[in-house]
């Protein structure tokens, strides 16, 4: 540890357990420069033409497409996604940008209201301010694309506060935007413990903080801001239903349902974890799904392997994720396929299905956030989407069936994001944002570059003649 920087943490590869560097986190007494950069960042970048600013951030978006083959290789060693899974992030993430440069402009003009009491009126739309972005490490190139994009775009510096499990793709979008040439200081990257992070949510520079985590990390960051009034933009968990009806393709369903599950060893809160399953259909939806588990990634090497799932990032997922199956076995589930620790090098875990899953087991109630597939039969629409909403996460669902049908059951469940026979992910051009304990706000589409603004309503009196 360099006492004069700030404690260190190890990077691990997540296929062996070794280490592969470290990374300095900010010391407390640094907080204050962090701020006060960003905001006289922010005087400068608000001044830039909005057609300059999204000018440089589709160079940067350009930039990074070039470096995607090698940052690519680093991204799957030091998060555990196998190679294709980094690659088709980072084309994501360049798409975001991209979308965000674009539509900024758009939605920066001036919008006019009608004539009133003899004045003209126009809606304009100033940046937040500087912002604090909050990055989860399960897909750091997308999240910090969904609030890096719009957040320059619209005129905000942005502090970035990177996930210490994987720091060098965070690390390659400065890069990307110094090169692109946007002033010193309007991106700045920083780790930080738990304990610093909070002191920097209270700082009043900030007058956004867009977070991506936890629920329980959630309402304290959304506590701490209160007292500023600054104000938040919280994705949190989910715990995705699945509803399959009995007059859905199944081969489709599984197809679509397993590679969604299964991505990124399942660590996603987007991803389908409670499968509700027509009774008719239930025990050949099991057999084909549990034929479609992927096998993990038997190269286990450090630059991303040729299986289809990869490990989870770290061993307290493991642990974590292990702990769920073990205790929805004690209550009566059953294991169809995997559900053991391997005895290997890594934080490896089998793609696991679960049947006969009682309603108090914990992972009915609890986001898995990994690869694990609890199963349950219903016997009626009414019970399915009963059981669907009977959580605190309302983030994302899905539903295969009969499409008239299926779009029914769809509207009456309580998610952000629906999908029907698809599974259809988080798109630049689209607003997601939970509900409940899945957070408020959005990121995408207008309503997340808005996110990024503030309104000004402009009253001129209308000239004399």
């Amino acid at each position: 540890m360099n006492r004069d920087l700030g404690q260190t943490l190890d990077i691990e590869n997540p296929r062996t357990g070794e280490t592969l560097g470290e990374v300095v986190l900010l010391p407390e007494r640094k907080i204050s420069t962090v701020a006060w950069t960003a905001e006289d960042a922010f005087r400068v970048w608000r001044g830039v033409p909005v057609g300059e600013r999204c000018a440089r951030v589709l160079e940067m978006a350009g930039l990074l497409e070039q470096q995607a083959p090698r940052l690519a290789r680093e991204f799957s060693r030091e998060h555990g996604k196998t190679a294709a899974e980094a690659e088709a992030e980072l084309a994501r993430s360049v798409e975001t940008l991209r979308w965000s440069a674009h539509a900024a402009v758009r939605v920066t003009g001036a919008t006019p209201l009608s004539e009133r009491a003899g004045a003209e009126r126009t809606v304009e739309v100033d940046p937040v301010g500087p912002v604090l972005a909050i990055v989860s490490w399960n897909f750091p190139a997308v999240v910090l694309a969904r609030k890096l994009g719009p957040a320059l775009a619209m005129g905000c510096s942005v502090v970035i506060k990177a996930p210490e499990e994987t720091p060098q793709v965070i690390a390659a979008f400065a890069r990307a935007a110094a090169d692109a040439g946007l002033p010193p200081g309007t991106v700045q990257v920083v780790h930080a413990s738990a304990e610093v992070t909070q002191k920097l949510v209270g700082r009043p520079e900030f007058r956004l903080v867009s977070f991506t985590g936890s629920t329980k990390v959630g309402k304290a960051i959304a506590h701490t801001a209160a007292a500023t009034l600054t104000q938040c933009v919280l994705e949190l968990g989910g715990h995705a239903p699945v509803i399959v009806t009995a007059d859905a393709d199944l081969d489709r369903a599984v197809a679509l349902l397993s590679q969604a599950k299964f991505s990124s060893a399942g660590q996603s809160c987007a991803a389908p974890s409670r499968f509700l399953i027509d009774r008719s259909v239930h025990d050949e939806f099991v057999e084909k799904f549990v034929r479609a588990a992927p096998l993990c990634d038997d190269e286990r090497s450090a630059h991303g392997g040729s299986g289809t799932m990869g490990p989870l990032n770290n061993a307290r997922r493991r642990d974590s994720v292990h702990a769920l199956v073990q205790d929805a076995v004690e209550q009566g589930a059953r294991i169809r396929t995997g559900g053991r620790l391997p005895d290997t090098p890594g934080y490896y875990y089998p793609a696991t299905v679960l049947t006969d899953v009682p309603p108090q087991a914990r992972i009915l109630r609890e986001e898995p956030f990994g690869p694990v597939a609890p199963v349950v039969a219903f016997d009626s629409a009414e019970e399915a989407v009963a059981m669907a909403n009977a959580t605190d996460f309302a983030l994302s669902a899905y539903v295969f069936g009969e499409t008239s049908r299926a779009t029914a059951l769809a509207r009456r469940l309580d998610a952000g994001s629906v999908s029907v026979n698809c599974v259809g992910g988080a798109a630049p051009d689209a607003p997601l944002g939970g509900r409940a304990a899945s957070g408020y706000g959005y990121e995408g589409g207008d309503e997340g570059l808005l996110a990024f603004g503030r309104l000004k309503v402009l009253q001129r009196a209308t000239p004399t003649r």
